[in-house]
C-alpha cells in the first residue's frame, strides 16, 4: 500500500465517522440525511408535540421561555447556596464543595445483615430461572421464528438450559458437559439459532421487570423515576468485529452499557464498542424501554456529557444528569444582562 493510499484511507475513515461520507446501503454509514423527516413533513407535527411536552410552539416564545426557566433556577439555587455550608464560593469565583462528614456503621447493621442471611436461602441461578419461569412463563416468548408452536417435548426446560448458557457465557459445549446429559450441545445450539431473537428476549426481560416492579420492597428503595448509565467492560477476542483495545483499562474487549433503575433493576443493555463516546446511546436506554418502569431522570458519568444529547434529552422531557468534567471552568451565562444574585453572581461570565 501506497502512502497515498494511507492518506486516502485515512481521510475517508475520518469523514465516514464524521458522516461527511457515506457508504451506499450501509446500515452503520448511511447517508442520515435520508432517515431524517423533512422540512415539510415536520412543520405539522410541531404544534401537537409541543401541547404534549409544554414547550412554546415559536423560536421567540421558546427563547423566552428558557430564559425564565433559568432565571427561576439561579434564584433558587442562589437561596440554597447562601444556606448551604458544604457549599462555598471563594475570592476567586470558584465553587468550593467540602467534604461530607463520615458517619460511623451502627452496631445493628452487621445483626441485620446476619438476620437476612438467614432468612434468604441460598439459590442457584438455574433454580431462580425456573421459579421465575414458574410464576410468568417467560419462555412463553420463545419459540420458532415462524411464529408456530415449538415441537419439543419439554420447551421449557430446553429454553431455561439456553438462556442459562448464553447468559452465563458457558456456550453450548461446557453447558452440555455439565447437565449430565440432559442435554447436547447441538440442541442448545440449535435452539439460540432458531427460537431465540433479541426480540424475544427483550419481551422476556419485560415481563420480569414487570414483575419486580409488582414487589413492594423495591417501592421502598426507589420511585421508579430515576435512572443511572454505566458501562463495564468485558474482554472478548481480538479477532472480533466488536472488540477493540481500551485505552484506559487495557486489553481488548466491548463495553456493556447499562441502565439501572432505583428500584435496583437493569433495565437496557447495549454492549458498545470500547472507543465509542457512551453519551451517543445514552437515551436508548430510556427510548427502548417498554416497561412498566419510564425514568425520566437519568445520572451518568463523565461519559454522558454531550451537548448535542443535552439538547434532544431536554426537548424528550428527559433529565439528563451527568458528572460534568472540568466543571470549575464552566461558564455560567446570565438569563438577562439585569440579572443579578446575592451569592452566586461571581460565577456568572456573560449573557
Amino acid at each position: 500500500m501506497t502512502l497515498l493510499e494511507i492518506c486516502i484511507f485515512s481521510y475517508l475513515a475520518l469523514d465516514l465517522k464524521n458522516c461527511d461520507a457515506c457508504v451506499a446501503g450501509s446500515e452503520s454509514y448511511a447517508d442520515f440525511r435520508e432517515q431524517l423527516l423533512s422540512q415539510s413533513e415536520c412543520e405539522p407535527l410541531i404544534e401537537e408535540y409541543c401541547s404534549t411536552v409544554g414547550f412554546p410552539s415559536n423560536p421567540e416564545d421558546f427563547v423566552k421561555y428558557l430564559r425564565q426557566e433559568l432565571s427561576e433556577v439561579a434564584e433558587r439555587v442562589d437561596k440554597i447556596c447562601a444556606d448551604d455550608k458544604q457549599v462555598k464560593i471563594n475570592q476567586d469565583g470558584e465553587i468550593v464543595l467540602t467534604r461530607v462528614p463520615s458517619t460511623s456503621e451502627p452496631k445493628e447493621v452487621e445483626e441485620l445483615e446476619n438476620k437476612l442471611r438467614d432468612l434468604m436461602p441460598e439459590r442457584s441461578i438455574l433454580d431462580i430461572l425456573c421459579n421465575v419461569e414458574h410464576w410468568l412463563n417467560w419462555t412463553r416468548h420463545f419459540g420458532p421464528l415462524s411464529g408456530s408452536e415449538p415441537k419439543f417435548k419439554q420447551s421449557a426446560e430446553r429454553y431455561i438450559f439456553t438462556t442459562f448458557s448464553y447468559g452465563c457465557n458457558l456456550g453450548p459445549n461446557q453447558m452440555a458437559r455439565h447437565s449430565r446429559d440432559v442435554v447436547t450441545s447441538h440442541m442448545i445450539s440449535y435452539t439460540n439459532r432458531r427460537h431465540i431473537s433479541t426480540a424475544k428476549i427483550e419481551a422476556a426481560i419485560r415481563d420480569m421487570i414487570n414483575a419486580f416492579n409488582r414487589f413492594s420492597l423495591p417501592n421502598l428503595w426507589g420511585t421508579g423515576k430515576r435512572a443511572a448509565a454505566d458501562g463495564s467492560k468485558f474482554e472478548i477476542y481480538e479477532n472480533n468485529l466488536h472488540s477493540e483495545y481500551h485505552i484506559r483499562y487495557g486489553g481488548y474487549g466491548g463495553i456493556a452499557y447499562h441502565h439501572v433503575s432505583d428500584k435496583y433493576i437493569a433495565l437496557f443493555t447495549h454492549f458498545i464498542t470500547c472507543g465509542v463516546w457512551e453519551a451517543v446511546y445514552i437515551l436508548d436506554g430510556l427510548l427502548k424501554n417498554l416497561s412498566d418502569i419510564q425514568p425520566d431522570t437519568l445520572y451518568a458519568d463523565t461519559q454522558g456529557q454531550s451537548a448535542p444529547v443535552f439538547a434532544i434529552s431536554y426537548l424528550l422531557g428527559i433529565k439528563l444528569m451527568p458528572r460534568i468534567r472540568n466543571w470549575k471552568d464552566c461558564a455560567f451565562l446570565r438569563p438577562s444582562p439585569d440579572a443579578t444574585y446575592e451569592y452566586i453572581d461571581p460565577l456568572f461570565k456573560g449573557v
